[in-house]
């Protein structure tokens, strides 16, 4: 691996004390101005691209962060035996998309980069991070359906895939007499995952309520949390903060009213069913 010795807080325009709302605001303006569709007679914009999210993956990971500002305020200390930050960018790219600021930050660019007119969704993602070799591209090109496309429905941007994800393993290890010892996903299924429409109950016909999961780690299903949530309801977007009471249990239900699809003139209810990841 190679040692880093880039400044990610110049990459990023941003102080060495920015908070995570400043460090986002900046990779999604940075993002929407180096797509490579924005310039395509630019051969460096895509690794421009590269390199603000690789930023981005750093500072946003609060242990990597530390490990970095260590480091960068020494840079020659590892070779003395000190302190080193030693991440190749593709494993920081891996790390994002299976952590929750990885999959919030690649919805909000879903759907900035589909207003634009641009490339977007796992094939362009996968692509770009992790090129065409062995069998990731191929995968991308088996999901059906215009990714990142869901109408009137709800966006779940903290917890879309994780549900899906952790849903599959839990059934798996059902099915099997033996519980197999659990991997990582693959770095195919995590880019999938983080595109994934969210699983919900089949409405009755003309029901206004929209249904989702919402996903929780079992500590936050202990100590509460809150999760940040963005949906569509028509041409408008609307965005809310859905707080998840202490003590909670995979199944529970929380309903927030008037919140949901509109129909003959009535809105329906949002209601979230709790899935606590095993």
């Amino acid at each position: 691996m190679k040692t880093h010795t880039k400044d990610y807080y110049q990459i990023l325009g941003i102080p060495e004390q920015a908070t995570e709302e400043q460090i986002k605001k900046s990779y999604r303006k940075l993002a929407l101005e180096h797509h490579p569709d924005r310039n395509p007679n630019d051969p460096k914009s895509e690794e421009r691209f590269k390199e603000i999210t690789e930023a981005y993956g750093v500072l946003m990971d609060p242990m990597k962060r530390r490990e970095y500002d260590v480091f960068r305020k020494n840079p020659f200390a590892g070779a003395q035996g000190g302190p080193q930050f030693r991440y190749s960018q593709q494993e920081i790219f891996e790390n994002m998309f299976r952590q929750a600021f990885g999959k919030d930050i690649f919805n909000d660019l879903n759907t900035d980069f589909k207003q634009s007119g641009f490339r977007t969704g796992p094939d362009f993602f996968g692509t770009v991070f992790f090129g065409t070799a062995g069998g990731i591209a191929r995968f991308l090109r088996m999901i059906p359906g215009p990714l990142g496309k869901i109408g009137t429905g709800l966006w779940l941007l903290s917890t879309v895939g994780s549900s899906l994800y952790a849903f599959k393993k839990r059934k798996q290890a059902q099915e099997q007499s033996q519980s197999p010892r659990k991997s990582a996903p693959s770095m195919a299924e995590s880019i999938k995952n983080v595109f994934a429409k969210p699983a919900k109950d089949t409405p009755a016909k003309n029901d206004a309520n929209l249904y989702y999961n919402i996903s929780v780690t079992p500590d936050e299903a202990q100590t509460g949390v809150k999760k940040q949530i963005s949906y569509r309801i028509g041409e408008s977007s609307e965005h809310l903060q859905v707080n998840i009471p202490p003590g909670i249990s995979s199944g529970k239900k929380l309903r927030l009213r008037e919140k949901g699809s509109i129909t003959n003139e009535r809105r329906g209810d949002l209601i979230l069913t709790i899935q606590v990841q095993s």
